[in-house]
C-alpha cells in the first residue's frame, strides 16, 4: 500500500539512483573502450539499451510525478523534481544522439538545463 506521495517520491529517488549508476557505467565504458571496439554491434547495442532503459525510467518517474501533481497540485519542490526528470531524460536523448552521430552534445544539454532552470523561476506556483 503506497500513497500517491510515497509512490512519486520512491519513483523519483529510484530514478536518481539508476541514472547515477547508468551515467557512470556509460561514461566509464565509452572512455575505456578502444575506438575499433566501440563501433562493434554488440557494444553499440549495449550502450543504446542502457540509454533507452534510462529514458524509460525517466518516463515512469515523470508519470508518477504527474499522478502526484494531479492529485495534490503543484508546489515548488514538485515542479523542481519534474524539471530534473525532464533534464535527465534530455541528457539520455542527447547522449544517444552523440553516440550515434559522433557530435558533441554536452554543451547543448547544459544550455537546455540552464535555460529551463531560468524559465522555471518564472512559473507561478
Amino acid at each position: 500500500g503506497f500513497s500517491a506521495s510515497q509512490y512519486a517520491r520512491e519513483g523519483f529517488f529510484e530514478l536518481c539512483k539508476v541514472m547515477a549508476v547508468n551515467f557512470a557505467v556509460l561514461w566509464l565504458t565509452t572512455r575505456m573502450t578502444k575506438e575499433e571496439d566501440a563501433r562493434k554491434p554488440l557494444f553499440t547495442a549495449g550502450v543504446l539499451a542502457l540509454l533507452t532503459e534510462s529514458m524509460i525510467f525517466a518516463a515512469i518517474a515523470f508519470s508518477k510525478l504527474g499522478l502526484y501533481i494531479s492529485r495534490f497540485g503543484f508546489t515548488p519542490l514538485r515542479l523542481q523534481s519534474t524539471w530534473l526528470v525532464c533534464v535527465l531524460f534530455m541528457g539520455c536523448l542527447l547522449w544517444t544522439v552523440s553516440f550515434l552521430s559522433g557530435k558533441k552534445t554536452m554543451r547543448l544539454w547544459m544550455i537546455f538545463g540552464a535555460v529551463t532552470l531560468i524559465g522555471l523561476q518564472y512559473v507561478p506556483v
